[in-house]
Formats: C-alpha cells, sequence, structure tokens
C-alpha cells in the first residue's frame, strides 16, 4: 500500500517501519496489546499508519490470515477485492484522506495498481519475482497493476487507446494480454513496467529510441496514432 514515490522514499520508510514491528512482523500486529508507533509517509499522517496496523492485526484475529480475509466474500475478484479493502477500512475506524488514498475502491473507478500489484505477487507462481503464497485466485483472475510506465506502452503498441490509467484502462489492457496469455495476463507487467523504467521507450517521437525499437514490426507512429 506505501509502494508509490521513489523507490529510495518507499524503501527508506518501510525499512523504518519493519525495524518497529521486528522479525515477527504478523505476531507483531496481532497481539491487542502492541501500539506500534509509526511515522506519517506522504499523504499518511502518524494515525493514518497506526490506524492502518491496528485494523491489519483485527482481520489478522478474526480470519487468522489476510488470504482468509480476502477469500471470505463470493463474487468476482474484484468484487472481493472491494469487500476486502471496506473490511480494512471499517478495521482501521478511521476515514481520512490518508487511509482512502492507501486503501482505493474498485467501485471508484480507480485502477487500483496498488491492490493488483499486491495480489499478483502474492497468487502469482514464485519465480523470483512473485511469491505464490495465495491459492484463493488463480493468476488469470488478475488485472493488470496500471502505473505511469505500463499506461505509456500500453497505449503506444495498442493494447487500448483509453487516455486515462482507471479502473477500464486497466480492465482493457488486460483483457488485450488475455488474447496472448489467458492463463496469466499479468505475466507481462514487469517487462512492460521495465522499457518505461530504464527509458528504454519513452512513447513516439523520440529519435533513435524509436528507430532502434524492437516493437516496430506490430505497428507504426504516426501524429495522433497508437501501435495497432
Amino acid at each position: 500500500m506505501f509502494a508509490y514515490g521513489t523507490v529510495t522514499a518507499i524503501q527508506g520508510y518501510l525499512e523504518g517501519l519493519f525495524s518497529r514491528l521486528g522479525p515477527h512482523p504478523a505476531r507483531a500486529l496481532i497481539d491487542p496489546k502492541n501500539r506500534i508507533a509509526a511515522g506519517g509517509y506522504r499523504f499518511q499522517t502518524p494515525g493514518d499508519t497506526e490506524a492502518l496496523l491496528g485494523g491489519i492485526g483485527r482481520l489478522l484475529r478474526q480470519h487468522d490470515s489476510l488470504e482468509s480475509a480476502f477469500d471470505a466474500p463470493e463474487g468476482t475478484p474484484e468484487d472481493r477485492l472491494e469487500a476486502f479493502a471496506l473490511s480494512l477500512r471499517s478495521a482501521a475506524g478511521r476515514n481520512t484522506r490518508g487511509i482512502r488514498h492507501l486503501l482505493p475502491l474498485p467501485s471508484a473507478g480507480s485502477a487500483c495498481k496498488r491492490w493488483w500489484m499486491f495480489l499478483r505477487w502474492v497468487v502469482r507462481p514464485d519465480d523470483g519475482v512473485d511469491l505464490g503464497l495465495w491459492t484463493c485466485l488463480s493468476p488469470s483472475q488478475l488485472t493488470m497493476p496500471v502505473d505511469t510506465h505500463i499506461a505509456r506502452i500500453a497505449r503506444c503498441i495498442g493494447l487500448t487507446s483509453r487516455r486515462t490509467p482507471d479502473r477500464r484502462f486497466a480492465r482493457e489492457i488486460t483483457e488485450a494480454l488475455k488474447r496472448l496469455c489467458a492463463e496469466d495476463p499479468t505475466r507481462y507487467d514487469f517487462a512492460l513496467s521495465r522499457l518505461g523504467i530504464l527509458k528504454t521507450c519513452k512513447g513516439p517521437g523520440h529519435g533513435e529510441l524509436c528507430e532502434g525499437c524492437t516493437l516496430r514490426g506490430i505497428g507504426s507512429f504516426g501524429a495522433g496514432k497508437e501501435y495497432r
């Protein structure tokens, strides 16, 4: 949920947070006597972070694991994600801007990048990037996490014609990638995002970068056009 901002800022904040939680974070959160003092992070105040940690502890005491909490309601993966986010908001007992930002809802039209990134990590098989911890969903049920890099590359190669990286955007590019791999459409997440992160692709109109692009064969750039 704190995976926004620069990598350096994220790592620095989480290192401090986990040092307070100790070697067994879940045990520390489950214990109702513990009140973990945590600093704020960008849009979150210290009170927001403490409320989130307290809410996670309450869900763990109620369901034994976060996977059990996620798996409790019926419905589509998006329905269950919505219910999970709402239950965690309720367990946190705090309805601030910081909490709403941490725990977005699909029903609000958000692409819910960090939620789907988390689900990708825990659902996809252990391959050195993902962890393969949860069995309540299959990789075929995941939606592509959409960040700035994914959004730009997805438009460039014609996975969607939408401009706003919202819920519909994420659905459209996931459906497009299912035509390549129906059983695991988010397998392309890392490859596509790295094109942007490493600045291998900056979008159309970047001279030598575009001339040497290995994706040029699937379409062409033009004024106001995307790859098709």
